[in-house]
């Protein structure tokens, strides 16, 4: 008898190795068509809030209402001398100083953590930058003005300027924070 010829490999484990080529190929196809679709995805930033608009003209109106205000008296004379220096970074007759935090760099930050008017914390998420926001803080505002900026693996800038003066500027990636005072 002749001898017997080498053993036949089982029909289904070519069946399983075959379907198993297919899935592998058909996940990588994918992962290459979710990838590219991400990387050209358009980035359109958001509308600013409508409190920036209304920030502005607060801070335009009281300073020429204090100037005006100390002219007329005569015991304010020694007083004029320091309200006219507001716009210089000094305190504001009125209680509250005008705070503006900007960040600057590319992209996007993943959040940004300030004080808002009235001394409240708010945090805004996936920023489109440069960023910049107006608040009113009571005086002096210096000690209570502070913006922190999370991003991941690019440079960014962040500064407060409180009426006018800037008092504060950082650059960073990770972490970065701007505080009025220290």
């Amino acid at each position: 008898p002749p001898p017997p010829g080498p053993p036949k490999s089982p029909k289904w484990l070519w069946i399983a190795a075959g379907v198993a080529v297919l899935l592998v190929v058909g996940l990588v196809i994918a992962l290459v068509i979710v990838t590219s679709s991400t990387r050209e995805t358009t980035v359109v930033a958001p509308l600013p809030p409508l409190s920036e608009t209304t920030s502005a003209p607060r801070a335009t109106t009281s300073i020429p209402t204090t100037t005006t205000s100390p002219l007329p008296t005569t015991s304010g004379a020694p007083t004029s001398p320091t309200s006219p220096t507001v716009p210089g970074g000094a305190t504001s007759p009125t209680g509250t100083d005008t705070v503006v935090y900007n960040v600057s760099g590319d992209g996007r930050a993943i959040n940004i953590t300030y004080v808002d008017t009235g001394g409240v914390m708010q945090t805004e998420f996936n920023v489109m930058l440069p960023w910049s926001k107006e608040v009113s803080l009571p005086s002096p505002a210096r000690a209570s003005a502070s913006v922190a900026v999370v991003n991941v693996g690019q440079d960014v800038t962040c500064d407060v300027t409180v009426n006018g003066t800037q008092v504060r500027e950082r650059t960073g990636r990770g972490l970065t924070i701007c505080t009025g005072a220290g």
